[in-house]
């Protein structure tokens, strides 16, 4: 009796069998379709994400020319005012220098007058004069060369 009862088992333990091997193909191919699915999923966010970071590089590399331009053009203006300041400057040298001659040749010019008080007034008065004219010219120097360092910054800081 037990081989009845055993063998009347053994369809439905096939039945059995083949459900679990049916049921296991299933999961084996939904678990396939999903991993296609989200693999083309993570292949377009990879897609996106790399077409962002290739777009904001593009959008760096325009802002970081545009910064360089104007730096070079801010440079380049720079140039142009210290060969104009330095042009001055040479001026100015040249002017003092014709200034120098007249004021050497004061005391000379004016001794008919009350001879002591105007020889010592020339001789003061020229040596201060060339001192004066002296600093003058470094502080005018020094002052446009700040001014155009200053300008140089400002023209080319972002704007």
């Amino acid at each position: 009796m037990v081989l009845v009862e055993v063998v009347g088992l053994i369809p439905f333990a096939t039945h059995i069998a083949a459900a679990a091997i049916a049921g296991v193909l299933a999961f084996g191919a939904g678990w396939q379709v999903q991993n296609w699915r989200y693999g083309t999923q993570l292949s377009k966010l990879k897609q996106e994400h790399s077409e962002a970071v290739m777009t904001a590089a593009k959008n760096a590399l325009k802002l970081t020319e545009h910064y360089q331009e104007k730096a070079n053009a801010a440079l380049r203006q720079s140039e142009i005012r210290a060969a104009q300041n330095k042009r001055d400057a040479d001026s100015l040298r040249a002017e003092l220098d014709g200034l120098r001659g007249d004021i050497a040749n004061v005391p000379d010019r004016i001794r008919s007058a009350s001879r002591e008080a105007v020889d010592q007034y020339a001789a003061t008065a020229t040596v201060v004069f060339g001192e004066c004219a002296a600093r003058y010219s470094e502080l005018a120097v020094s002052a446009t060369g700040h001014a155009s360092d200053v300008r140089t910054m400002m023209d080319a800081w972002p704007k």
